[in-house]
């Protein structure tokens, strides 16, 4: 009956080893179930051996998932390392068994069956019993099977053999695009450890380099996750063997040992024709030291260190480059600088430029620039602009400025100036007053002294508001026109912390001596320009005084002349139509009468309008629903023409100081002339938006049309009193709209394009 059942048990067996749809694990760990099933077991167990290491490193249980395959048992340990030495059949009861060794809960006592090729040791098969001692029958019917785990183990040892050559050589494909490609060290070897550790070739991978100037070593490591926990000890290890290697300058083997059971490592070491620059360091199984994977990895390093080598060179080279780079930008710099501070006169786009000059592109000098100019009558540096590296942006060569060198210059567009002025830092700078002495600030003592302060991190001055708990280095350089010190730009790194060169100072010197003269001459011509632009306004408003105390005149002589006769002509005009029928000749004159009548009246009431001082009832208003009324008293004969109208309004409500009704009467207005300018089809934008005026909060209301736009001879009298291009217009509809607006403290700005159309600005302060 035994003789049977173990029959029937090898015959089981070989076919489940001849299984070619399953893997050799799955077929080895299902014989392994079969034979404690059949035996009435209460675990089985294989254990491979690793000859090198003279220990058992790989085991499959009935008792464990695949993934816990990894184990140490030195040969002579344990009742599996006993048969693994002795090569012949070993019992052992429960305390006796190794650490690797698993157990069931039932179990009493275990056997281990030597399974041989000859006198080749291929495995060792251990079986759990819940009795202390394992039936004879058991006993042989399992030695049975030992061919037919022969043959599994065998199997399995190719097919890991072919896996293992397969992943090194995705390894080393993998590995060779990863060094083609021109990297830093720093980008290169975390890619090259994860690399090692994804391809499962190691648990762990550490990289070192050689000790920089900063006094560290730099390391660069990957860890697979089952290995995580053992990290702290691997690290530790990788120290002693990195320092063994670099010492021998040859590479060294770290086995496994029982007592720490720390994982086997190889350290190889990193370096190129006869200069070390550092250690590779691999962890893994015990198939690390196999002949194939030794070779691959001693490869590795070999490939890793001529990469190392070839990125050395590239490094000095472009060290090279960059440094050559930096003194043609410095040159370039100075160059363009003078020639853009000959091109321009406008002192608010000097300053920008002077400082976004020193504190914007990849390498800006600065970090920070502010720039202060002196007002002798009240003995203060004024605040003017300030400006970062994070709100500098790259400045641009305007068109036709050409690539040379020596005769481009650079611009800056309104729209960045403005995000300038913006900015927090810039508003900090502007709301400073720097009393001029130079006991105070280093800006004052450069003014003072008409020389360049410098005062670097270390020296352990105070901070203030422009410099919180400073601890960056600042520089001021005066501004000197004439032999006189008009102001001062000072300077510092405090957002990256870098130090202030030497070479740094050097430029910001001769930066601000260009700048010095071309700021005084830009001064001296704005105090021209503003007295020039006083007479031509005190001129215009006299005019303007005289023409509206006639207009006046005119006006009330108007209403007192033509007031009596449109209302009687009116009335009796209105009766007579009421008595005609309406399809009659006469209906038509009457009706036509009474029409110019109100047009006429409509005409007398603008002037009247015009000509009386308008009174302002401010209320809170909130200026997108006048847009938005005035839009729907003009909707039918946008209607009529078929007028696309696109509007753009806030979320949030813009409330001002303001009358109402005046101001929508100046929507009206520009919207009907808008409408009168724009043939059928016609398109017209209205947006609503916040914005400043003279440095205070204000609403911006514009509206554009595509109605050709105004005559450019027509231009500069379209806000004159009964100027006007229409058959049937009076000419005070945009006067009326102008002085509202101005009465309101605000302005209208146009931005006319001949042959397009027109847009008007309406920008109105808030008055909080």
């Amino acid at each position: 009956m035994a003789a049977r059942k173990g029959q029937n048990l090898l015959e089981q067996a070989l076919r489940m080893a001849q299984a070619s749809g399953r893997s050799h694990q799955v077929r080895l760990i299902s014989l392994l179930r079969l034979a404690a099933r059949t035996l009435g077991l209460s675990s089985a167990t294989i254990y491979l051996p690793d000859a090198s290491l003279n220990a058992l490193t790989q085991r499959f249980s009935t008792l464990l998932p695949p993934e816990k395959r990894h184990c140490l048992i030195p040969y002579g340990q344990g009742c599996a390392g006993r048969a693994a030495q002795t090569l012949v059949r070993e019992s052992s009861p429960l305390h006796q068994l190794h650490g690797d060794e698993p157990a069931a809960a039932e179990q009493q006592g275990s056997l281990s069956l030597p399974v041989l090729d000859g006198k080749l040791l291929v495995a060792v098969l251990t079986l759990g019993s819940a009795e202390p001692e394992l039936c004879t029958d058991s006993a042989d019917a399992a030695s049975g099977l030992a061919p037919v785990f022969a043959l599994m183990v065998a199997g399995l040892a190719q097919a890991e053999q072919s896996g293992e050559e397969r992943r090194n050589l995705s390894l080393m494909v993998s590995l060779g695009k990863l060094l083609g490609a021109p990297q830093t060290p720093a980008t290169l070897l975390p890619q090259l450890a994860r690399l090692c550790t994804a391809s499962a070739f190691s648990l762990c991978t550490v990289i070192r380099l050689g000790k920089e100037q900063a006094g560290k070593p730099q390391i660069f490591k990957s860890c697979r996750r089952e290995a995580q926990g053992a990290l702290p000890e691997m690290l530790r290890s990788e120290a002693l063997l990195s320092a063994r290697t670099l010492a021998g300058a040859a590479g060294c083997r770290q086995p496994p040992s029982p007592p720490d059971s720390s994982s086997p490592a190889i350290c190889f070491p990193l370096g190129c024709n006869g200069k070390t620059l550092g250690t590779m360091t691999l962890f893994g199984g015990p198939d690390l030291f196999s002949p194939e994977n030794a070779e691959l990895a001693e490869t590795m390093a070999r490939l890793l260190s001529c990469a190392l080598a070839e990125a050395s060179c590239s490094e000095r080279i472009r060290s090279f480059a960059d440094e050559n780079e930096q003194k043609l930008k410095e040159l370039s710099l100075l160059y363009r600088m003078s020639n853009t501070m000959l091109s321009t006169i406008k002192l608010n786009k000097l300053i920008h430029l002077t400082l976004t000059a020193l504190t914007s592109g990849p390498t800006p000098f600065f970090d920070r620039a502010m720039l202060f100019l002196t007002n002798e009558r009240s003995g203060v540096l004024l605040g003017m602009l300030g400006v970062t590296r994070e709100t500098s942006p790259p400045l641009s060569i305007p068109q036709g400025g050409g690539d040379d060198i020596l005769s481009s210059r650079w611009d800056i567009s309104e729209e960045d100036m403005a995000a300038q002025r913006a900015s927090d830092f810039c508003r900090l700078v502007q709301g400073k007053r720097l009393e001029l002495n130079s006991t105070l600030n280093i800006a004052s003592q450069a003014v003072l002294e008409r020389r360049l302060i410098y005062i670097p991190a270390e020296a352990g001055m105070g901070g203030d508001d422009l410099h919180p708990g400073r601890s960056a280095a600042l520089a001021a350089s005066p501004l000197i026109a004439h032999g006189q010190a008009v102001g001062a730009v000072m300077v510092d790194n405090a957002l990256t912390k870098a130090p202030i060169t030497q070479e740094d100072l050097r430029f910001l010197q001769l930066f601000t001596n260009q700048a010095g003269m071309a700021i005084e001459n830009s001064m001296l011509y704005h105090k021209i320009e503003d007295a020039n632009l006083q007479l031509s306004e005190a001129q215009e408003n006299l005019l303007q005084k005289e023409r509206l105390a006639a207009i006046g005149e005119m006006a009330a002589g108007i209403a007192h002349e033509l007031k009596g006769p449109l209302v009687s002509i009116g009335g009796f005009a209105g009766r007579l139509a009421r008595k005609l029928p309406q399809d009659s000749n006469e209906w038509g004159h009457a009706d036509l009468i009474v029409r110019e009548v109100l047009r006429l009246e409509g005409i007398l009431s603008e002037i009247l309008l015009f000509s009386k001082k308008a009174t302002i009832c401010y209320t809170r208003c909130n200026i997108a629903d006048i847009v938005k009324e005035s839009l729907a008293v003009v909707n039918p004969p946008l209607e009529e023409k078929q007028i696309t109208v696109t509007t753009r309004f806030p979320r949030q409500k813009l409330v001002l100081l303001g009358d109402g009704q005046q101001l929508k009467q100046v929507f009206i207005n520009i919207l009907l002339n808008a409408l009168d300018a724009m043939d059928i089809g016609g398109k017209l934008v209205v947006q609503v938006s916040a914005t400043e005026l003279e440095g205070t909060d204000a609403v911006s209301v514009k509206i554009a049309d595509t109605g050709g736009g105004i005559p450019l001879e027509a231009l500069s009298s379209i806000f004159t009193p009964f100027y006007t291009t229409k058959e049937s217009g009076t000419g005070l509809g945009l006067p009326i709209a102008n002085r509202i607006i101005t009465n309101h403290g605000g302005k209208i700005q146009i931005n006319n394009t001949p042959g397009q159309g027109v847009e008007f600005k309406v920008i109105l302060p808030k008055h909080w």
